[in-house]
């Protein structure tokens, strides 16, 4: 063996561990990045489910409390304001007059009658020689227009105002929401863990929180599609140096590998159906609900089909193993057969089985399926709110609806497409090096 031959040797050595020592860097960074990504998945999750929670629709829109303070308030505030008009003060005197005359009258007929007595005799004497009937029905007019006026004093309308409040209150404390009684300790508990002591606190951090991993979610994400983008521009470096093609090859599936199991088990669609806002008028007064929640779940590939698995509907359970068969197990399989057939030897590379999955299963993988279906869903709930809310058919002057829908991709779902790309990618990169090392 020559110096020259024994140098090159070193030199291309030396080149493989430089580029497994590399390659190797940029799977740490990929899989801490894919950490991540799963871990802030899932407080997102958290934080979604706590604010879905304390904005469900039934301590809000159908919550008792709410609508009994509601009403209370807006009927407190129409006494308060609540004035006779002119025609209303003069139909109620006349009442009042028409009432004074009666009165009037009955008690001179009472008077009237026979009397047995000594005393009922002397006093119907008095009352006929000094009280003339007459005169005290001339006068009524007069009392009924004081009287008018007292009961138009600002102190009456106030007095009588306190009285209807007071009866408001009675009523109030007669009316209330169980539900809302019995999960007030949760509600509580959901408060403390974010260090807020009502719902406006909660909402402040809650939403700061959710932005924060927003953020932090689509810098990991990129973090992870930026490490397969450099193995890519590696195997353009590389192209020409077959001793450098099972090394990468197989560091290339194990990134892969790691795509994969971040995007079956990270979040890929979140189904939020809320009312973002609904304007009611009672009594002259709006009403505003905000953000009521009807509907939230937010689930991976993998929670799918636990979901559909542990159903005891044989349809549901078959959906849910065709799904594990083909967007968990044959990805598995295909990656692991791509792998087997570059390393082992002869026996095992021409193995039909492994042969067939590493080259001729493309055809039937599912995943692109599975991708449409994803987005199918997507865009099939994001009609349901505005479809559901229209067949109620609210008076447009009387109730202001304006429904939402805040379905959304998430990142398992950016991530599980990278890996349906980089999987093609690599069958294709598979099977040009095989022609390569073929060719004598």
């Amino acid at each position: 063996m020559t110096a020259d031959t024994l140098s090159h040797k070193q030199a291309t050595g030396l080149t493989r561990w430089l580029l497994i020592a590399g390659v190797s860097v940029i799977l740490i960074i990929e899989g801490f990045c894919g950490f991540r990504v799963h871990s802030l998945s899932s407080q997102q999750k958290e934080y979604k489910l706590d604010y879905a929670f304390v904005n469900n629709v039934q301590y809000g829109l159908l919550s008792v409390d709410i609508w009994r303070e509601q009403v209370i308030a807006a009927a407190s505030s129409e006494i308060r304001q609540y004035r006779l008009s002119p025609e209303q003060q003069a139909e109620l005197r006349k009442e009042i007059d028409q009432l004074l005359r009666t009165l009037v009258a009955h008690a001179f007929e009472i008077i009237n009658k026979p009397q047995t007595s000594l005393g009922g005799k002397l006093k119907k004497l008095v009352v006929k020689t000094f009280v003339n009937q007459d005169k005290i029905v001339a006068q009524v007019p007069g009392y009924s227009q004081k009287l008018m006026a007292e009961i138009t004093k600002p102190s009456t309308y106030k007095q009588v105002s306190k009285l209807a409040d007071t009866a408001l209150a009675q009523i109030g404390r007669k009316s209330y929401d169980s539900s809302v009684a019995a999960t007030k300790h949760l509600m509580d508990s959901v408060y403390s863990r974010y260090g807020a002591t009502d719902k406006a606190g909660f909402e402040k951090i809650n939403a700061s929180g959710l932005e924060q991993i927003h953020k932090d979610t689509r810098r990991y994400a990129f973090g992870m599609l930026g490490c397969i983008v450099a193995i890519l521009l590696l195997w353009l470096l590389v192209r020409y140096k077959r001793n450098l093609y099972v090394p990468l090859y197989m560091l290339s599936v194990a990134s892969a590998m790691i795509l994969l199991m971040v995007g079956l088990t990270t979040t890929m669609i979140e189904i939020d159906a809320r009312i973002s806002k609904m304007d009611l008028h009672f009594l002259g007064k709006a009403i505003s609900f905000k953000d009521q929640g009807l509907f939230f779940q937010s689930k991976s590939i993998i929670d799918v089909v636990v979901l559909l698995l542990q159903t005891r509907r044989l349809d549901s359970q078959i959906v849910g193993i065709l799904i594990l068969v083909f967007s968990v197990l044959f990805p598995f399989m295909k990656l692991s057969a791509t792998g087997i057939s570059l390393i082992s030897e002869d026996k095992w590379a021409k193995n039909k089985f492994i042969h067939y999955f590493a080259f001729n299963s493309g055809k039937w993988s599912m995943a692109d399926v599975m991708v449409v279906a994803i987005l199918m869903t997507y865009i099939g709930f994001n009609g349901i709110i505005p479809s559901t809310l229209s067949s109620f058919h609210f008076d447009e002057n009387m109730v202001t609806t304006i429904s939402t829908n805040n379905t959304s991709v998430q990142p398992g779902y950016i991530i599980f497409i990278a890996f349906v790309i980089y999987g093609f990618v690599l069958s294709a990169i598979l099977k040009k090096i095989t022609k390569r090392f073929t060719i004598k």
